[in-house]
């Protein structure tokens, strides 16, 4: 049996998802000009230069770019949340999908999800970043591999205020499977991004590792500063 199949099993869905919740909405993906490609950060295009956004041009970004789903706000924060939480397991393969729809093609490409660690996974009968990674995957025909595993157990990032509290937290928190990814480019998937943090210790494991080129892809990008974007 699949592992979708145990889990509609295991932990049946007691909520619409995908298509069927979003159709009940007027929420659409975000267009490319509506974000920056650099961090994420919902900016006007004309905001946007080769060295970033007002958000990120000072900041020390590791990966080549990011793609999301959109803001981190209703309605899809909910369904973030309800996928994470409340067992709707079946927004992973949503959200991967519609990634992909997305995400542009390179040669002698590879997923990688950021991954959970195993108690949380335990608890949570599922780890959802690598549901998502696995829609992505099969939807861009490439190989999903969880080269990078969680060290030791973090404190959840949601709940880290500062962006220096979150770096500290999550700070030899990962690991690289030995392997040799010399001219490889990856996915890195997730379902948030908000100080970027965690992409960057994966990003730069993966660099170590040989990869040439590292794109994030998540469902959705979180404000750090909770301002929803918005600059004093």
């Amino acid at each position: 049996m699949s592992l979708t199949t145990w889990l509609d099993i295991l932990l049946p869905p007691t909520q619409l998802s995908g298509d069927a919740a979003v159709a009940l909405t007027d929420w659409t993906p975000s267009r490319p000009d509506e974000y920056c490609g650099r961090c994420g950060s919902t900016v006007a295009a004309a905001a946007i230069t080769e060295a970033g956004c007002p958000h990120c041009h000072q900041s020390r970004i590791s990966w080549h770019g990011i793609w999301r789903l959109g803001a981190y706000k209703e309605p899809l924060s909910g369904w973030v949340l309800d996928c994470k939480f409340h067992h709707a397991w079946a927004w992973g393969g949503w959200f991967g999908r519609r990634l992909a729809e997305r995400a542009p093609d390179y040669e002698r490409a590879m997923v990688v999800p950021v991954p959970l660690h195993w108690i949380r996974r335990v608890g949570r009968g599922y780890d959802q970043s690598w549901l998502i990674a696995r829609a992505f995957a099969k939807a861009k025909g490439l190989p999903l591999a969880r080269l990078l595993r969680r060290a030791r157990y973090t404190a959840s990032q949601a709940r880290t205020q500062s962006v220096a509290a979150r770096r500290a937290n999550v700070r030899g928190a990962f690991r690289v499977r030995p392997v040799d990814l010399t001219g490889w480019s990856i996915w890195l998937i997730d379902d948030v991004k908000t100080t970027g943090a965690t992409a960057h210790i994966c990003t730069r494991l993966l660099q170590r590792a040989g990869a040439e080129r590292v794109n994030v892809a998540v469902a959705a990008v979180a404000d750090p500063k909770g301002a929803d974007f918005q600059r004093n």
